[in-house]
Formats: C-alpha cells, sequence, structure tokens
C-alpha cells in the first residue's frame, strides 16, 4: 500500500470512530433507559398531608399502616415536620422563613419500589390512608417518569441521526482513501495480475488495514466508553446505581461488529469494484 495514504487512513480512523462513539452513546442510554426510569420511579417522593399538632403516636400510627401496603419501602418512610418543609422550601424557593406564615402542614414522605410503582397503586394506598385518623390526603407527582422516558427517547434520537450523519461521512472518506490508494498502486496492481495472482492476494493487504484500521477505532471506543462509566461511578452521583457492566460489554461488542462493518466490508466491496473494472 502506498505511504500516501496514510494521512486519509488518519481522517477515516477519526470517522469511524467519531460514529462509533455515538453509536456507543446511544446503546448505552437504550440499554439503561429501563435502570434509569426504575431509578428516577423509587426517587419520586409520595407525600401523605397531616392535621397540625397529631400526637406522636398517631404519627407513628400512620406510618406503620403505611409499611404494611406491599411495595412500600419502608426504610423511606419520614415524618416531615411543617416548620423543617418551610425551612426546607424556602432555600428551594427563596420565600420567606417566617413561621406565623407557614403555608406547609406536617408530612409523611414515602417511596415505592420501581415494580410497585403504578397509578393504580398509589390510588390503592390513597383510598385506604386518608381513612386513618388526622390524615389530610395523599399527593404525588406522576409526571417525571414520563418526562424522563421523553427525554431519553428525544436524546437517543438526536444521538442517532447524528451518527447517521457520521455514517455517511466516514463511508465517503473510506471510498476515498480506498479508491486513492488503490489508485496510487495501481502499477503494482497490474505487475501482479500479470503474474497470475488472484484477487484474494492483490486484497490481502488493504484488508489486513482496513482490520487494523477497524481495531484503532474500537480502541479509541473502549477508552472513552470505559473512562465514561468509570468517571460516572467514582462521582458518587446516581449514576452508580445505573450503570450495569454487562450493558457496557455488549455496547462495546456491537461497536466491535459496527467497526467491521463499516471498514472491512466497505473496503472488500470498492475493491471489488475496482479489480472488476480493471478486467479481473
Amino acid at each position: 500500500m502506498s505511504k500516501n495514504s496514510k494521512p486519509t487512513q488518519f481522517y477515516a480512523t477519526i470517522s469511524t470512530s467519531i460514529v462509533l462513539v455515538l453509536i456507543a452513546l446511544f446503546l448505552l442510554i437504550f440499554f439503561h433507559s429501563s435502570n434509569i426510569t426504575n431509578i428516577v420511579k423509587e426517587n419520586i417522593n409520595i407525600l401523605v398531608e397531616l392535621e397540625d399538632r397529631l400526637p406522636s403516636g398517631e404519627i407513628e400510627s400512620i406510618k406503620k399502616s403505611l409499611a404494611q401496603y406491599d411495595g412500600v419501602i419502608t426504610s423511606s418512610i419520614q415524618f416531615v415536620g411543617k416548620d423543617d418543609a418551610l425551612t426546607q422550601m424556602s432555600k428551594e424557593l427563596n420565600i420567606s422563613q417566617n413561621a406565623e406564615d407557614n403555608p406547609f402542614k406536617d408530612l409523611i414522605k414515602f417511596n415505592l419500589t420501581n415494580a410497585s410503582y403504578s397509578e393504580e397503586k398509589i390510588k390503592e394506598i390513597k383510598s385506604g390512608i386518608e381513612l386513618e385518623k388526622g390524615v389530610l390526603g395523599l399527593y404525588y407527582e406522576n409526571d417525571s417518569v414520563d418526562l424522563v422516558k421523553t427525554n431519553l427517547e428525544k436524546v437517543s434520537l438526536g444521538i442517532l441521526i447524528l451518527a447517521f450523519c457520521f455514517v455517511i461521512l466516514a463511508l465517503a472518506i473510506i471510498f476515498n482513501t480506498v479508491r486513492l490508494t488503490l489508485y496510487s498502486d495501481i502499477k503494482q496492481i497490474k505487475t501482479m495480475q500479470m503474474v497470475g495472482a488472484d484477487n484474494g492476494f492483490i486484497k490481502r493487504p488493504y484488508l489486513r488495514a482496513a482490520f487494523w484500521l477497524s481495531a484503532k477505532a474500537v480502541l479509541a471506543v473502549i477508552v472513552f466508553v470505559c473512562g465514561l462509566c468509570i468517571y460516572l461511578i467514582q462521582s458518587n452521583s446516581v449514576f452508580s446505581e445505573i450503570i450495569q457492566w454487562e450493558y457496557v460489554g455488549l455496547t462495546i461488542l456491537i461497536s466491535f461488529v459496527a467497526a467491521f462493518l463499516i471498514q472491512f466490508l466497505t473496503t472488500n466491496m470498492i475493491i471489488n469494484q475496482f479489480l472488476r473494472r480493471e478486467g479481473r
């Protein structure tokens, strides 16, 4: 192969790496989307509003009643006094902390497991707990899960469209790279044809170069994906609960197959067309 093809091979490697990184990001979001929504479900607070100045015994009785429902995470059941609620919300909403104008009530907040989180289950708990003495009502917000799903779909679609655009760019660069290389090596190819070399022998160095180019692109993806996952896990954020290494491995495997299809098969097709045009 001609040394003149090295700059174009570099661009082909970069473009293929970008394509694979985008594909990897799409796959990571796709594979982990269920984990993300499950964690969101388990972190949505459901609030039980209480009458003012309830005795502690009645509060504990209501907490025990909540704990008896299937799907309620018992460790999440927590009493929040109206003064604590005012202090917390005043920081978030920048409102006055004047206790005399406190608009909040005493609350008990709790969470459901992701498997149990559904509107039907919450309504079941609501209809039962509101019969308890001292309970004013149960309130929940169900738009967060739908919002997360919608945003994940939008991000995934955007990455997929961007990856498709880069696939076209990568194929164009690979096509030009291989053609330039073949035309720069036309004399050597003609010589090999004259001495009776078959197409497989002629194609071998080009396909070998395509394989190593794909391997470099996959290596870049492995470094990117593993580095990203390790960073997210070590950040002690919610991502440490979301990331599943089996999905990461599957993403890398699919990226390797995509690299092979994009680079190796495209190169083989272009060389076959070139050789047929040259009379082989």
